[in-house]
């Protein structure tokens, strides 16, 4: 078999409006690439192979099998990735194989059930769900920054256990009672869904007498809108006819629409309820509800009583995490979700919603965000620093003011604001000097495990400074700066960071900067000839 041509020799397919309207909408795309039906079958065999016979890849299971690159690098695939995240997305280093084994005893499930057993050895969860960042969390976002990809290289009947989403659950703030279930009766081979990584979704029990794989990836926005990224004709705002949820966003789908397009906030004014409603409805039980409330007051552009409601989260320590307990009563790292409270944790921070609505109201809201990241609250600190980065690039005079959290002891104050220096992409010359100290040095304090799986707070500080680092890259602005920084983490021990640094370095494309992403990856090569069994060298 010929293998497929790469994505430089072939231009990617981008999305329609109806597509982006969709995927706005129910908040997953499903995908065909276009490859040859083989390259599906290969992977597949690779894959059961891999997990079956060898060991537990984790993120290197592209490398293992990389002919899995030629499925993300399709027209098809890139195209829409590009059409929702923009061009020079990034594609995330945390890759994972799931797993949904048969089941011993078969049940009759209705698709909305939460939890059902799943079968021994499965590492596909089955219970209603919106995943968390890796290795440590981030903030949830409303505009596509963060997507998630499913792919499936062999065919999965509903017997197989394909993985169940909740169309529009992209939005919540925690999952709700399940509905707009999507449960295929069958999935093709080779199909990729592209997903906003926030959505509710769980798995299905495998009833088959065969082990279901799917390769999960994430991809990243590395720049703001400036314009459209897809095959856009018509500017406006539409519901799509392949609209999945029942309920009815305008203000929030527009919202998303027009950012994509580069374009502030358009009024809509289809809801009529009055100031004080809406803000009864922010944070509450009722997601359409407290979504619509948060962009209509963003349409009103109450800044200073978003501000006020924000403020009075102060003084309740919502910066730090609620751990859950081990049979002894004892906390471990791991956080206690229930109820999903607003506040920080180590799956994924959910803002509280006026931070969404003054992040929406753009410009206008950059002085008060700014008053409110000097306030002495970590948790005002943390939500102030999201808005700036939400607002993006208009607020690219506030990373003076980020960077002045980047000497915070709070770690999470410090990741957060790290985190909108990057999102706003520009104007990172006042952030450079303690990026380059927070990359070179041990913080003591910040090395105590935050999950079971052993990662730190200041394994997380430096990824968050080499994404920030990767998205300033766009700008043009103090490359030989930030490229001296990224050539000196390339060594850093959380793999994470050199490969984001690698990745920073070939974008740069100075010989220099290209230089030192070969050498570092010409170190780590991996000849995978030799796995067969007499090929030892």
């Amino acid at each position: 078999m010929s293998l497929p041509t790469l994505h430089a020799e072939r231009q990617p397919t981008l999305l329609n409006d109806d597509q982006v309207r969709e995927f706005i909408a129910n908040g997953f795309l499903r995908l065909t690439p276009d490859v040859d039906p083989s390259l599906h079958v290969e992977i597949d065999a690779l894959v059961r192979y891999a997990c079956e016979k060898e060991s537990w890849y984790g993120n290197n299971i592209v490398s293992r099998i990389p002919k899995l690159h030629h499925i993300v690098r399709c027209p098809v695939v890139d195209g829409a990735i590009e059409s929702i995240a923009g061009p020079g997305y990034y594609f995330h280093p945390h890759r994972a194989v799931h797993i949904n084994t048969p089941v011993e005893e078969r049940e009759e499930l209705t698709p909305e059930i939460d939890g059902p057993k799943m079968g021994k050895g499965s590492i596909a969860g089955s219970g209603w769900h919106q995943d968390a960042q890796s290795p440590l969390s981030r903030a949830r976002h409303h505009v596509p920054r963060y997507l998630i990809g499913f792919y499936y290289p062999h065919e999965t009947p509903l017997d197989m256990g394909p993985t169940r989403i909740q169309a529009g659950s992209h939005l919540y703030a925690h999952p709700v009672a399940p509905h707009g279930v999507v449960l295929p009766d069958v999935v093709p081979a080779g199909t990729f869904l592209l997903v906003h990584f926030d959505m509710v979704h769980a798995g299905f029990p495998n009833h088959s007498d065969r082990t279901r794989y799917m390769v999960k990836f994430v991809f990243a926005r590395t720049r703001n809108p400036t314009g459209p990224s897809w095959n856009n004709v018509d500017a406006s705002w539409k519901r799509p006819e392949a609209c999945i949820p029942e309920f009815d966003l305008p203000e929030t789908w527009s919202y998303i629409w027009h950012w994509m397009r580069g374009e502030p906030q358009v009024q809509t004014g289809q809801d009529t309820a009055t100031v004080d409603e809406y803000v009864e409805r922010l944070n509450g039980p009722d997601q359409p509800a407290r979504l619509t409330s948060t962009y209509a007051l963003a349409e009103l552009q109450e800044v200073e009583r978003l501000a006020a409601i924000l403020e009075a989260a102060a003084g309740c320590d919502r910066h730090e995490r609620t751990l859950a307990t081990d049979e002894r009563g004892q906390p471990v790292p791991r956080d206690d979700v229930r109820g999903y409270p607003r506040r920080w944790n180590e799956r994924a921070i959910v803002m509280d919603d006026a931070t969404y609505a003054l992040a929406a109201c753009g410009q206008q809201a950059i002085p008060t965000l700014e008053r409110l990241l000097r306030h002495d609250d970590p948790w005002i600190q943390i939500n102030a620093a999201f808005a700036l980065g939400e607002v993006g690039t208009p607020a690219r005079g506030s990373v003076a003011a980020l960077a002045a959290l980047l000497d915070s002891p709070h770690q999470q104050v410090v990741r957060q604001a790290l985190d909108a220096i990057g999102a706003i992409g520009e104007g990172i010359g006042p952030a450079l000097p303690a990026i380059e100290h927070l990359l070179t040095t041990t913080n003591l304090e910040w090395q105590e495990p935050q999950v079971m799986r052993g990662w730190t707070g200041e394994n997380q500080v430096r990824m968050n400074a080499a994404l920030a680092l990767l998205n300033a890259i766009n700008a043009g602005e103090h490359t030989e700066e930030i490229e001296r920084i990224l050539t000196g983490s390339l060594g850093d021990p959380n793999g994470y960071v050199s490969a984001i640094a690698t990745e920073a370095l070939t974008r740069i494309g100075t010989p220099t900067a290209t230089r030192a992403a070969l050498t570092f990856l010409s170190d780590r090569r991996w000849d995978d000839t030799l796995l067969g069994r007499v090929k030892a060298f």
